[in-house]
């Protein structure tokens, strides 16, 4: 990619470069990289209702143009509105009237640039942006995940998720056939979407795992804040308000609430602080949203990541990610490992399938520690998920590089 390359991209995140949630640890990670390796401009524009007006932020080269939810706003004054969470009722109701309004608002820009990237499971951004007059414009689309196995999951024990899962099957069926090319973060993602969806090109690009060390020595100097090895340190990185991750959530501190508070500590981080209700045991601390550093720190401390999820979600969980990057050892369940090289971790990774093997697991660690010789962590550096990441991006930096040589127009 040449130096002056400008990339142009899209999404309805409020703010990605928290990277409070999987999705968001993606969609950051990859624009970084890209800036960073590609030496490219990065412009991405993002939606959120918390602006009145557009605002500017740059973070890890990536520069963020925040524009606001004009429709969700003037509703939410009119009805009075004040459940601004995220994906709240009525942001879902409006969702598609504001990302056209900003469609349109961008549209002229958007018609000229070469490459514009797309991230969202529920965007409808390159379809709208396609009908506008971006008839040359290289679209290269984000869905995060093929969710459509997971709503495929869920309807068949529902009816009225019958419904929804066809409302999203035909929105995301207009938005795939607008791009030029679709990104999935595993093998399994892409077959399944490429039977589902049938897209023009697509191409796997991994989850990045959210923290990593640059060197042995920041690892070691983290760990040595460890002062109590008497007991086992689990941690549950929750990550965003999902369905998947508040079972997570529920199991954990379910399974834990019953074991001897001395035997064990267990934290559990992201936006689950009204789950703190059911905590019976003062052993389990639930620290919210925390920042990278502080992060950085948990882990490195940790002996155990859990990942007990057990319902189906696509993509592959950061969190697993995050755990075999700091060197811990992971009790997850098969869906939590979907999509990783499992034969490659597997002597890091203890499959569990249900509540009850998630706690047989949990009491024999806690009744073997300190039995065995202590094993010496096993950390994957930042040096190998730049590499990694850089070796996946290239083929779509190649791809549209070539494309805009040639002067193709496929339309």
């Amino acid at each position: 990619m040449k130096a002056s390359t400008i990339l142009l991209v899209y999404t309805y995140f409020q703010q990605p470069w928290k990277m409070s949630s999987g999705d968001e640890v993606r969609i950051h990670s990859i624009l970084s990289n890209i800036a960073k390796s590609y030496k490219a401009k990065v412009i991405i524009f993002n939606i959120s209702p918390l602006v009145r007006d557009f605002k500017l932020k740059t973070v890890d080269n990536v520069i963020y143009i925040t524009l606001p939810r004009r429709f969700y706003i003037s509703v939410s004054r009119i009805i009075r509105w004040n459940r601004h969470y995220d994906y709240n009722l009525l942001m879902k109701v409006t969702h598609y009237i504001d990302e056209f309004l900003v469609a349109y608002k961008l549209r002229n820009l958007l018609s000229r640039t070469k490459t514009l990237m797309v991230f969202g499971t529920m965007s409808l951004f390159s379809f709208m942006v396609r009908r506008l007059g971006a008839r040359r414009t290289l679209i290269i689309y984000d869905p995060l995940a093929n969710y459509a196995q997971t709503l495929y999951m869920v309807s068949r024990k529902n009816f009225l998720k019958i419904l929804r899962y066809g409302l999203y099957l035909a929105l995301q069926k207009l938005e795939i056939r607008g791009a030029d090319i679709v990104l999935y973060p595993s093998r399994i993602d892409l077959e399944n979407a490429q039977r589902m969806f049938k897209p023009k090109k697509a191409i796997v690009i991994p989850n990045p795992a959210p923290v990593c060390y640059e060197s042995v020595e920041e690892y070691a100097k983290y760990r040595s804040k460890r002062t109590d090895n008497d007991r086992p340190y689990f941690i549950l990185l929750a990550g965003g308000k999902w369905r998947a991750n508040e079972e997570a959530v529920k199991i954990t501190i379910e399974v834990f609430n019953d074991l001897p508070s001395e035997k064990f500590k267990l934290i559990i981080t992201g936006p689950w602080q009204d789950m703190k209700k059911h905590v019976k045991n003062s052993s389990i601390e639930l620290l919210g949203v925390v920042p990278r550093e502080k992060l950085k720190e948990l882990l490195a401390t940790s002996d155990y990541g859990l990942a007990p999820v057990f319902s189906h979600s696509a993509g592959t969980f950061v969190k697993v990610l995050a755990y075999i990057f700091a060197g811990l050892r992971v009790i997850a369940s098969p869906y939590s490992v979907m999509g990783l090289n499992t034969t490659y971790y597997s002597s890091k990774i203890c499959i569990i399938r249900n509540k009850e093997e998630f706690s047989e697991k949990v009491r024999e660690v806690i009744d073997s520690h300190g039995l065995t010789g202590s094993e010496k962590p096993q950390i994957k550096l930042c040096t190998e998920l730049y590499r990694d990441l850089g070796d996946s991006l290239f083929l779509i930096i190649a791809g549209f590089d070539e494309r805009h040589l040639k002067g193709v127009n496929p339309r």
